[in-house]
């Protein structure tokens, strides 16, 4: 089994994508219905009368900025030097699929196989992808948690109530040891190996096949953790200034994620403080990022209403809620929806016709080695 057939086992299932895409639209619906009866909306025809249009095209160009900056994340290290060139278009599509499958899969992070398997199939090796996708969403929570402490110092101290504290101090227990576990895996990925080794192990597997399945797992990822290593060597030698970059092209990321909910509250009409506005934007994402529902649905929804209540009037939160959400999320969703989707049917045409199809498929190489039929696990 080469290389490529055994990573080809990070393709996305059809049937957790499926899961997903149902607990986003419930999560969403009961997120909606509850904020809807907590703050009732304002009537359409007043809405409708008061949009700001010059602001609604102002987030044309700043959706597009998102979509580049997303795609340029990856393309800053795919560029022919250390690691192989793959274009910002193709690193714009893998960041859709992304945000898609980040959108109907629990927590932010869910939709990382997604955009995986899209680079896979440029190119890209398994171990390449993955170091700097840990390499991104490294410096995407130190972002968080640097800019939501400055804006918990920045902010007035008598905006939140006394149930504010705890919840912060529990979402930087999180994202504090989620950081800690990336840098780890980045400077010291044998001990990590190990210690998933030591797991794998533990298992209870009785069958012969699972068995032999649980040894081919642990070889792939002793060889590509090898390439991990060297290559994030590879990476602090001759382009350790990429590093830097990508800590700057995340700062603006999220700014102009911020800033396009600014523009959604201009759009209806509100005249609201910029600083608080934004220092708000900055903790509700920081709480929402490790949600345990798909895209963090319904969390996402009712947090926005619970915090943009300090600067928006009851009947403008649900609204601005749901346009935030659409620009933010749904947008990005649709078309790496599509983007997925079109892909994995690509690919599965593609081994279809294929002379060796099957050996796309590491299980069912080893389930036929060993004599057993795979339907039957």
């Amino acid at each position: 089994m080469d290389n490529r057939s055994a990573e080809a086992s990070l393709l996305p299932s059809a049937k957790v994508i499926r899961r997903g895409v149902q607990g986003f639209i419930i999560f969403s619906g009961l997120g909606t219905v509850l904020s809807l009866l907590w703050k009732s909306p304002a009537g359409f025809k007043d809405l409708l009368r008061d949009l700001q249009w010059p602001f609604i095209f102002g987030l044309l160009p700043l959706l597009a900025l998102d979509f580049i900056l997303g795609g340029w994340r990856y393309a800053l290290f795919f560029d022919g030097k250390v690691l192989p060139r793959i274009s910002l278009w193709q690193c714009m599509r893998s960041n859709w699929a992304n945000i898609f499958l980040g959108a109907v899969t629990p927590f932010q992070t869910g939709g990382g196989p997604a955009q995986i398997y899209m680079l896979w199939r440029q190119g890209a090796k398994l171990s390449e992808v993955m170091l700097i996708s840990i390499v991104n969403l490294a410096a995407t929570l130190i972002f968080f948690m640097t800019s939501t402490i400055a804006a918990a110092v920045l902010l007035p101290a008598d905006l939140f109530g006394e149930n504010f504290t705890p919840v912060l101090h529990f979402s930087f227990l999180i994202i504090g040891g989620i950081v800690a576990s990336l840098l780890g895996l980045l400077l010291f990925p044998q001990t990590v190996l190990g210690l998933l080794r030591r797991l794998l192990h533990l298992l209870p597997l009785r069958s012969q096949a699972f068995a032999t399945i649980r040894e081919r797992v642990l070889q792939t990822l002793t060889r590509e953790t090898q390439r991990f290593h060297e290559t994030f060597r590879l990476i602090l030698r001759q382009r350790k200034w990429l590093l830097l970059v990508t800590v700057l092209a995340t700062q603006v990321l999220f700014a102009n994620k911020y800033l396009m909910g600014y523009v959604i509250a201009r759009t209806l009409g509100q005249e609201v403080p910029f600083g608080i506005f934004i220092g708000l934007q900055v903790i509700q994402l920081f709480m929402i990022y490790y949600a345990p529902t798909p895209g963090a649905s319904g969390v996402a929804e009712l947090s926005s209403v619970w915090l943009m209540s300090k600067v928006l009037p009851p009947q403008m939160l649900l609204i601005y809620a749901l346009l935030w959400r659409f620009v933010t999320t749904m947008v990005g969703a649709i078309i790496g929806g599509v983007v997925l989707l079109r892909e994995i049917k690509h690919f599965g045409a593609a081994a279809a016709v294929a002379p060796a199809s099957d050996a796309l498929n590491p299980v069912a190489e080893v389930a036929d080695q060993s004599g057993i039929n795979i339907k039957q696990i």
